[in-house]
């Protein structure tokens, strides 16, 4: 399959084609094309997100994995990567092979799961992107089979403390004296300051943000707005914008609850915001305002998270997986969820300067700017 238009490559946007089936076979000046994409709309590598959480098992009243990776493909994202805390928890080679069978059923984008922490020496001969650490982790003894291990860690940096107290004493420097709890490969995932970040990178290990951690306030009493870390206070938020230029990455943390869970009483309701469709358009819209450059823009979204997770994605080049988001920047829109199990966000009506023309998964559309469809997406650490 041919699809021609303007494509992102080699760091500049150049008129050109592709011809692809699962992977790309070729990129040349001209072609008869099967897809041909209409002016003010360039093609870009497929966004990845290396933070999800699709819930799915016992969670699925939340959401589940056709629900999740299909909110995906409307937001352009092409490769998603499941955290493991749904019930029952990911972290034996039992849980972590039906965890890739569900999957293997169901996704509608390109996946990875990550395991939790464990003893279990099988877990790390799986096909899995690598393990999460969460703060209550960096105290058990089985967190040194997994600093031992050579796949990837993600840390949500706080300590065990953080999570045993009051959730006005979650304050900056319980985050920032994680990282020195770790060593080896790890990437430190939602930085809620730049302070995480400026230590991270002393310490040799990568970063991501997200962005509900550098526009939204979190409000006591919205739950809508409730996330761990929590969303620090106007000053640190600002200071965060510098990781637009300097984080590795950007990831959406999208961690889905239902209505009446989040009605619950601010005290009692659950953390987190649904978002996996919000970050590439907004990135996106940031190259439009010309705050970001496209070049930077395709490092946070595509190219870094490839080269983190170590899969043959996030770059238009020949032998790697056929994955493309097509956006449209002729088209803004008011942001809302569209496939999700959750149906409010506190992103709800913000204004977009660019939207998704067209997402492209394993060589098929899976998103046509109207439609998800059902395509059968590839676990990308099979052969990692």
């Amino acid at each position: 399959m041919w699809i021609r238009g303007k494509i992102f490559f080699n760091n500049e946007v150049i008129d050109g084609c592709v011809n692809f089936d699962r992977k790309i076979k070729e990129i040349r000046k001209d072609c008869k094309p099967d897809i041909d994409v209409p002016q003010g709309k360039i093609i870009f590598p497929g966004s990845i997100d290396m933070h999800v959480h699709v819930r799915g098992m016992n969670l699925s009243y939340k959401e589940n994995v056709r629900t999740a990776t299909s909110e995906a493909a409307y937001g352009g994202v092409t490769v998603i990567v499941d955290m493991p805390n749904t019930v029952p928890y990911i972290n034996t080679a039992e849980r972590v092979q039906e965890r890739l069978r569900e999957f293997a059923n169901f996704s509608r984008t390109d996946y990875g799961i990550y395991s939790g922490v464990t003893s279990d020496e099988r877990v790390d001969k799986l096909p899995i992107a690598g393990y999460k650490v969460f703060p209550e982790d960096l105290e058990k003894p089985e967190l040194q089979f997994v600093l031992s291990s050579k796949k990837l860690k993600i840390l949500h940096p706080e300590l065990p403390l953080s999570i045993k107290q009051f959730r006005d004493l979650r304050e900056m420097w319980q985050e920032i004296a994680s990282l020195n709890l770790i060593y080896g490969r790890f990437h430190i995932t939602h930085i809620t300051n730049y302070e995480t970040l400026i230590k991270a990178k002393e310490l040799g290990f990568t970063t991501d943000f997200t962005p509900h951690h550098l526009l939204l306030d979190e409000i006591r009493g919205n739950c809508l707005t409730k996330v761990n870390p929590p969303i620090r206070d106007l000053t640190e938020r600002r200071k965060l914008i510098k990781a637009l230029f300097e984080a590795d990455a950007v990831a959406s943390d999208h961690a889905p609850h239902t209505l009446q869970e989040k009605m619950q009483p601010y005290e009692l309701c659950p953390p987190g915001i649904a978002a996996v469709s919000f970050t590439t358009p907004f990135i996106y819209s940031l190259v439009k305002k010309g705050i970001l450059s496209l070049t930077r823009a395709v490092d946070l979204v595509s190219r870094n998270p490839a080269k983190i997770l170590g899969i043959n994605a996030g770059e238009i080049k020949e032998g790697n997986v056929a994955d493309f988001t097509v956006i449209d920047f002729d088209k803004d829109w008011r942001y809302h969820t569209q496939y999700s199990k959750v149906v409010e966000t506190p992103f709800d009506e913000y204004s977009l300067d660019v939207s998704i023309y067209m997402t492209i998964i394993e060589g098929k559309v899976a998103y046509d700017g109207y439609e998800v469809y059902p395509i059968r997406g590839m676990n990308l650490f099979e052969n990692s």
